[in-house]
């Protein structure tokens, strides 16, 4: 028999990458209450030994972009250390290391931060549902560009391979790209044009200071699931502006609405295949696809590149190395 596409190498720049699983940026929430590495959040990490690559979970790149507590933080040049350590574990099991990087606008936790949420627009979010925010003015949406530029420099100075830019899941730069929350009048609202100008002039600064040889993913939230939201046909052609722009890997979701209202398995294979279609860049695909029979035939069909696994590996560490095992048993 011949040996299963899941098992197959793929190279990506000088990163060779072991197999087609990749542990998910879900919140393991175990930073210390600083936002700094803790060793229980290490010991975790160093357990989930059989994924290709790790997107480690979102680090908030400014205080007010906190949404939970315990979450990681690249704020500052004091979060490097514990990162370093952490980007060290991840390479010790043989996987390609990424960092995700977020700020949650609206969806920030005031009792956490101390301060007013900011947003696009002095709109209510949809979910989460956390007061009206301020809406940002020019020159904080400067300042926040800096934030997300600053984290991915921290982050390569950590040791990773690569930064993952958050933009799904109803966080801020999904807040920009939908309709719903975006009701600027200026260059930042609007047209599709408008709305993405702030995810394009992060991907290009970032670009600038992570270097040639470093992985630039984003996780794309393709539709918002909300009448008069982000549709698909917009996320794609967002898609494709990010493939132009010479981003690495397109990690495709959801936008304002996380994808778990859709009925499973595989709630997002035609969310993913339609994006993959307009595609060459590897992408990711995620939304329950533990189903080894399910991902092969994703992988196979060129759906997608690479299945990516989150809730599944947090209540079991080892999950994708007894998948693995399943399928070599197969072979």
């Amino acid at each position: 028999m011949k040996k299963s596409v899941l098992l197959e190498e793929r190279k990506l720049k000088q990163h060779t990458l072991k197999n087609r699983y990749v542990c998910a940026p879900f919140d393991i929430a175990k930073a210390t209450k600083e936002g700094l590495v803790s060793e229980e959040l290490l010991g975790i990490y160093e357990k989930r030994k059989g994924p290709a690559m790790i997107v480690a979970e979102q680090a908030a790149v400014a205080p007010e972009g906190q949404y939970r507590e315990n979450l990681l933080f690249v704020d500052r040049k004091e979060t490097v250390p514990g990162l370093k350590r952490l980007a060290e574990t991840i390479h010790r099991n043989g996987q390609v290391a990424i960092l995700q990087i977020n700020h949650a606008g609206s969806a920030a936790n005031k009792s956490l931060t101390g301060s007013d949420s900011l947003a696009p627009s002095a709109v209510e979010h949809p979910i989460f549902k956390r007061g009206i925010p301020t809406p940002l003015s020019l020159q904080e949406i400067e300042r926040i560009k800096k934030d997300f530029v600053r984290a991915a420099k921290r982050t390569m100075e950590a040791g990773f391979d690569g930064v993952e830019i958050h933009n799904c899941h109803g966080f801020l730069l999904s807040q920009f790209l939908s309709p719903l929350t975006n009701q600027r009048r200026d260059q930042y609202g609007g047209t599709l044009e408008n709305r993405s100008r702030l995810l394009m002039e992060i991907i290009s600064e970032v670009q600038a200071v992570t270097g040639e040889e470093a992985l630039l993913l984003v996780r794309l939230g393709v539709d918002d699931l909300l009448p008069q939201g982000l549709s698909l046909e917009e996320g794609i052609r967002v898609a494709k502006k990010l493939e132009a722009a010479g981003i690495d890997m397109l990690d495709v979701s959801t936008g304002l609405t996380p994808p778990l209202v859709l009925p499973g398995p595989a709630m997002l294979r035609e969310h993913i295949r339609k994006v993959k279609q307009q595609v060459a860049i590897p992408v990711i695909g995620s939304g329950s696809l533990e189903d080894i029979s399910i991902a092969t035939e994703m992988v196979e069909n060129q759906e997608t590149d690479f299945i990516a696994l989150g809730r599944s590996i947090m209540n079991q560490e080892n999950y994708v190395e007894n998948l693995l095992e399943k399928i070599q048993e197969k072979c």
